[in-house]
């Protein structure tokens, strides 16, 4: 889970049990929530090391390099798979880096975030990665000092806890652990997700790499950009090695993800997609929003259209699960040509006339949009057989897929038959 969260309320689940014995009556609460984790200010200082391949336990962005695919696995690292042979694909290494969930690569060098900085790391020998420069102050809004701790608050992790109450007492509103910290709130209780959501390079420089729809980052040119729940921060990375922060813009949306397309910025929000002028890459400067409901929505563009899904769950606090096409030829009024229900759309990829959309664990559904407004009537291939959070159509012929239960390569030489290549599952 991502330690950058937007801590809000809703009701908790609680499960009771009875007893009664000698008239004396007890009720067992069980409660979910989650826990902080703490760092102290030395255990911040930023580490990479290579260390041997390990399993799939909890996958989160992937990431394609020359013959190299990276998956990040969540708050630990990244997996460094040779796929030399797509049929065969081999793990070579992890490299470990403590609170990452986002990257990107062009050139050498590796951007990757930890718990508080921008790191750059020379790739160039990919088994003895270095960190050659660090950009303190990446996620400097969320990282939350406890003073009466003296360590910060970089995570959370669920617990699940039984307590016994008598039947004639009234259950307190809050739950406290031995040290008088709240622990549960039994009324109003739920910690939202901000990042369960990847983003192409859009430069398509020589040695520029490339992720899905759900990513927080982006080299663009000679740019860097990086965006959380509330800002855009902007880097001129013409020395790769040493990033320079330029510019820091307000986003005031519950921003989630960002897809750079041409000169400008598809964010995706909790409130909908904005769009913002690139032509000056050190300002981008908003240009309109498409409005929704809020959810959760990931976007891609091609052409004049843009793809946006919504989905409920997580921080979304809605019930909303469907797939928006968007006119956006005029820039300044992007205007919804039809919506499609679906049943939990996540990440999304479309090359040419076919839409490739993640369901979670409804699988991978892929569409013929060659007629935008009877998408729902052209589903070409559904497989519910594979859980399907992130895409990345990488060719007409091969598609990266990631899940909950792994890393997928699939062949969409045929979109109407799809076959899948070879798995890496979680626990391989």
């Amino acid at each position: 889970m991502n330690r950058l969260l937007l801590i809000l309320l809703s009701i908790s689940t609680i499960f009771f049990f009875q007893s009664c014995e000698d008239n004396d009556c007890t009720t067992e609460y069980t409660f979910q929530s989650w826990t902080p984790v703490y760092k102290s200010a030395e255990e911040l200082v930023p580490t990479v090391e290579y260390v041997a391949s390990r399993e799939l336990e909890s996958p989160g962005k992937i990431y394609y390099y020359g013959k190299y695919i990276l998956i990040n696995e969540k708050n630990q690292g990244v997996h460094i798979i040779d796929n030399s042979d797509i049929t065969n694909p081999q793990k070579v290494g992890f490299i470990a880096i403590e609170g990452n969930l986002d990257m990107g690569l062009k050139g050498d060098y590796l951007y990757a975030d930890d718990y508080y900085n921008l790191l750059v790391i020379d790739i160039s020998d990919i088994t003895a990665p270095e960190i050659v420069s660090t950009v303190p102050g990446l996620k400097d809004e969320y990282l939350y000092f406890d003073e009466a701790r003296g360590e910060y608050i970089v995570d959370y992790s669920l617990i699940e806890e039984t307590r016994e109450f008598s039947c004639e007492d009234e259950v307190p509103f809050e739950i406290t652990d031995d040290a008088g910290n709240v622990l549960y709130n039994v009324d109003v209780w739920r910690v939202f997700e901000v990042d369960d959501l990847l983003v192409a390079d859009a430069a398509g420089a020589p040695g520029g790499g490339g992720g899905g729809s759900l990513a927080r980052l982006a080299f663009v040119r000679d740019h860097f950009y990086y965006v959380n729940q509330q800002s855009l921060k902007v880097f001129d990375t013409q020395d790769l090695a040493n990033p320079d922060l330029l510019n820091t813009v307000y986003l005031p949306w519950g921003v989630e993800t960002m897809f750079p397309y041409k000169d400008k910025l598809f964010i995706g929000a909790n409130d909908g997609m904005h769009i913002m002028d690139n032509r000056d890459p050190a300002n981008p400067i908003h240009i309109s929003t498409f409005q929704h409901a809020r959810a959760c929505d990931p976007v891609v563009v091609s052409d004049d259209i843009a793809y946006v899904t919504l989905r409920d769950g997580s921080e979304c606090q809605n019930f909303i699960n469907q797939l928006d096409v968007v006119d956006v030829s005029n820039i300044r009024e992007p205007e919804l040509i039809a919506s499609f229900p679906m049943e939990h759309p996540h990440g999304l990829s479309v090359r040419e006339e076919t839409l490739y959309l993640c369901e979670g664990e409804h699988g991978l559904k892929i569409f013929d949009v060659s007629n935008i407004e009877e998408i729902h009537e052209n589903l070409l291939a559904h497989n519910d057989q594979l859980h399907a959070y992130d895409v990345i159509s990488l060719s007409s012929e091969l598609l990266l897929m990631v899940g909950d239960d792994g890393f997928y390569q699939i062949d969409v030489s045929d979109p109407g038959s799809p076959s899948l290549l070879s798995a890496i599952r979680i626990g391989e």
